[in-house]
């Protein structure tokens, strides 16, 4: 079966690539495609409304994006007074929002890496992370100055001297859907960035060691080595994880392709099957003109289609799916094979920070409701199940796979059909 962009691993993607991708980074590919494709749609926000059901949207052309990063690249440039002169990485703590999409995007187009803190760390992970990346800058949202603050407190009782905290720089009551538009002269260039140069850094979650331990992402594990893979008409994404963890990857993988991604407003309400049906209701509106893409493609993680499975409207919708992917942690089975068997095309994506989209359960959906087991698509160069006793085998990422953080295989333990 051949791929689309929601499903092609990085094996599969490196066997469709015949010429050299036009753009080795990211601040060289938000030109690209705004120059190229200025009006295709890029990102959607669905603004929540409290009092009413049907909520708004915003949508972004990749003209916009690239518009509003160009404007937040010339505030944080005033902000912090200078550019980097070299290899310099700047944290950034945000809820998963339009601020922290063109912040971090901004960053990057004046040549910091970024060191992206999930909110559920406490100061001491933060100063952890902060010290292991040599950062020196720490930004943040206003929901999270009281987490600023406690770790400022800190690191001053630890004598760090070098964490400097900022606040991103919006002003009190500023739309960022409004700001990204505005006219600005740019007085910066970008500065030129080999594509192994780290783009931006996750982080684990530190339950095993205690503390959270870097994950570098360069550019071309950020967006070189996906697929180019664009459909007539364009299939949009919908994807509930934060921007912070998953997101980043679902974004990529759908601006790759030419196609729009919207993302869950987690900054304004909590995740829940209803809050996700109004975001699904605003898109779809979005898409009633005729021209506009709709979701087909819903990215999720266990607990989320947990929701919508209990939820009526919730597993209608997922119903109206091309494709719906889960990762991340394991589906439990029972929830799964409700899914599947009321129509849901449910795929398991396996993959992770390290070495990128390894394997799913994509299949004929018509003929095949077999979710759980993962179909290795790769090369056979590129991965390999290796024997092991009692019927198991060991999946091996072999040299020459297109991204892997550090220079060994990845092992994981997995049943396999011997």
């Amino acid at each position: 079966m051949r791929p689309n962009y929601f499903v092609c691993t990085l094996g599969q993607a490196a066997t469709f690539r015949d010429q050299p991708n036009p753009c080795t980074t990211i601040p060289q590919f938000l030109s690209w495609q705004a120059k190229h494709h200025p009006y295709l749609p890029a990102v959607g926000f669905p603004i929540p409304k409290t009092q009413q059901d049907v909520w708004d949207y915003k949508v972004h052309t990749f003209a916009d994006v690239d518009q509003g990063v160009t404007v937040f690249a010339e505030r944080l440039l005033q902000s912090l007074g200078r550019a980097p002169e070299g290899p310099e990485t700047v944290a950034l703590l945000c809820h998963s929002s339009p601020e922290f999409l063109f912040t971090w995007l901004a960053l990057m187009k004046l040549g910091y890496s970024v060191l992206l803190i999930a909110p559920q760390c406490q100061p001491a992970a933060i100063l952890h992370l902060y010290k292991s990346c040599e950062a020196t800058t720490f930004f943040y949202d206003t929901a999270h100055a009281e987490r600023a603050e406690q770790t400022s407190t800190l690191a001053r009782k630890q004598n760090e001297t070098g964490f400097n905290s900022q606040v991103l720089p919006l002003r009190e009551g500023e739309d960022v859907n409004q700001v990204v538009r505005e006219a600005v002269q740019s007085n910066f260039e970008t500065p030129l960035l080999d594509e192994t140069a780290v783009a931006y850094l996750h982080h684990t979650s530190g339950t095993s060691s205690g503390l959270p331990k870097p994950i570098p992402q360069s550019h071309r594990a950020g967006l070189g080595v996906l697929p180019y893979l664009p459909t007539i008409p364009i299939k949009a994404t919908f994807t509930t994880t934060p921007l912070y963890h998953g997101g980043i990857a679902d974004l990529f993988r759908a601006w790759t392709s030419d196609a729009l991604i919207w993302l869950f407003p987690g900054k304004d309400v909590p995740i829940t099957a209803r809050n996700i049906c109004n975001s699904l209701t605003a898109a779809a509106s979005y898409a009633a003109t005729e021209g506009l893409p709709a979701v087909k493609y819903f990215s999720s993680v266990p607990y989320v289609l947990q929701m919508m499975d209990s939820d009526e409207k919730g597993l209608s919708m997922l119903q109206n799916m091309d494709i719906v992917g889960v990762g991340g942690a394991a589906l439990p089975a029972e929830v799964g094979d409700r899914l599947a068997n009321n129509g849901v095309n449910l795929i398991s994506r396996f993959g992770s920070a390290e070495c990128g989209f390894v394997m799913s359960s994509f299949r004929d959906f018509s003929s095949d409701s077999d979710w759980q087991y993962l179909r290795n698509y790769n090369p056979a160069n590129l991965l390999t199940f290796e024997p092991r006793e009692n019927n198991l085998a060991e999946l091996v990422i072999k040299p020459g796979w297109p991204h892997m953080v550090w220079s060994v295989s990845i092992h994981i333990n997995t049943l396999a059909d011997m």
